[in-house]
């Protein structure tokens, strides 16, 4: 097995990994490499809609060999399998084709510095059913998978004549399990077998295990939100502790069961099943490398960690793709300095808000003004946000000119499909 060398080596095109790498290229730093399992992107926080029924091209999908030949760093397709920071090199795993035959062997590549933007998943908390009955939404294909069994679920409702809507139970109310709940009740596309006006009724209960709908939320924010999940139809229960899934229902420890023709794993955020794998790199109880305020982790000087798969031990950031990009931003300030010796500033999480699109419910939000104050954002006003913070992607992602010729795009070619959501 032959080692090959680089100089920044990034795992992970997320919204922190593949902005980090352009920004690096686009500032000269060629000696760049990108790696993901994946061969395109999709921005996180549209994943949701690819699980109502939106296909990849509505949603900005773009191929990482394009981008890096476009901006000039190196792209590679690979799922990390171990980390070697005293040598100072990452082993990638066997990349194997649709057959499940060997394609390409494991590989060594080393590294003056590696960042992990890895990424989060789902946590299953061991609850009874979870693995096998419920649904997550980690990544593009469970998106697409979640979706295919909802098609053809509400296909099945509808040619057994049940006179009963379908049921879907949104297992936690954070933000993705809100959006999409919102949109599979007002404003999803519904199934592709067949026509909507054939469909059966589509009824959203979204259980909560504390007290407290959208805990962390703004108070005024998370009462509109609710105000407006409720005047769409769904159902929201709180203190409602999952402690079994089964094929057509939720069961919770309160005695509660809920019917559910389709079930959907949303609740929580922890770092990736590598990470357990991996000696020498700690991690905090949620499986997520622990980081000091520098983003370097706390046993390696040279490898830093972004994104949801890093726990800052002094002053932890949300796992939001706003905060995943901050840190792109900002290591693509440090990491040049790293390389020349120079002293590294400390990472500062600036929360810029929170906006949330609810289907036909409206749009939801909350952005951090200047001077401290908080700007409730509402309908119009709250759209205009999002679109705003797609186009900063964009233009990081494509350049201005190519930024700009696809805003317009959107404008001209989408106002005829699904509404769409960015925060």
């Amino acid at each position: 097995m032959q080692t090959r060398s680089a100089g920044v080596v990034i795992v992970g095109g997320g919204a922190g990994g593949l902005e980090l790498a352009i920004r690096l290229a686009r500032e000269g730093h060629k000696d760049v490499l990108l790696i993901d399992r994946s061969g395109t992107h999709v921005w996180k926080p549209r994943i949701h809609e690819l699980a109502a029924g939106l296909r990849r091209g509505h949603v900005d999908e773009l191929d990482y060999a394009g981008l890096a030949e476009h901006w000039g760093f190196a792209f590679e397709r690979g799922e990390l399998l171990d980390i070697d920071a005293t040598g100072q090199q990452l082993t990638l795993a066997e990349l194997l084709d649709r057959d499940g035959r060997t394609a390409v062997g494991e590989r060594r590549i080393g590294f003056d510095a590696l960042v992990l933007a890895i990424g989060g998943v789902t946590p299953d908390m061991g609850v009874e059913g979870v693995l096998d009955q419920a649904l997550m939404l980690d990544n593009e294909g469970d998106a697409e998978r979640l979706f295919e069994r909802y098609s053809t679920g509400l296909l099945a409702h509808a040619v057994a004549g049940s006179e009963r809507p379908y049921q879907v139970v949104i297992v936690g109310s954070g933000a993705t399990g809100v959006e999409l709940g919102a949109l599979l009740a007002t404003d999803a596309p519904g199934a592709d077998l067949a026509p909507r006006a054939s469909q059966p009724r589509i009824e959203v209960t979204i259980l909560e295990a504390t007290d407290t709908f959208m805990p962390g939320m703004d108070e005024a924010v998370r009462e509109s939100i609710a105000k407006r999940l409720a005047t769409a139809g769904i159902a929201i229960e709180v203190n409602q502790q999952v402690s079994r899934v089964t094929g057509d229902r939720v069961e919770t420890d309160a005695g509660d069961s809920f019917t559910a023709d389709l079930t959907v794993w949303a609740a929580g955020r922890v770092g990736p099943p590598i990470a357990d794998r991996i000696a020498g790199l700690s991690t905090n109880k949620k499986r997520q490398w622990r980081v000091r305020p520098t983003l370097q982790s706390i046993d390696s000087e040279r490898i830093f960690v972004l994104g949801d798969c890093s726990y800052i031990d002094d002053e932890p950031a949300p796992p939001t793709a706003q905060a995943a990009s901050e840190q792109a931003e900002y290591l693509a300030t440090q990491l040049p300095r790293y390389l020349a010796d120079k002293r590294l500033e400390p990472f500062e999480f600036k929360d810029k808000g929170t906006l949330l699109s609810l289907g036909d419910a409206g749009s939801v939000g909350e952005v951090r003004g200047l001077f401290g104050d908080d700007l409730q954002l509402r309908g119009r006003l709250a759209r205009a946000a999002y679109n705003g913070l797609q186009r900063q992607h964009q233009f990081i992602l494509l350049g201005a000119v190519k930024g700009t010729a696809e805003a317009i795009s959107d404008v001209f070619g989408r106002r005829v499909g699904p509404r769409l959501k960015i925060h």
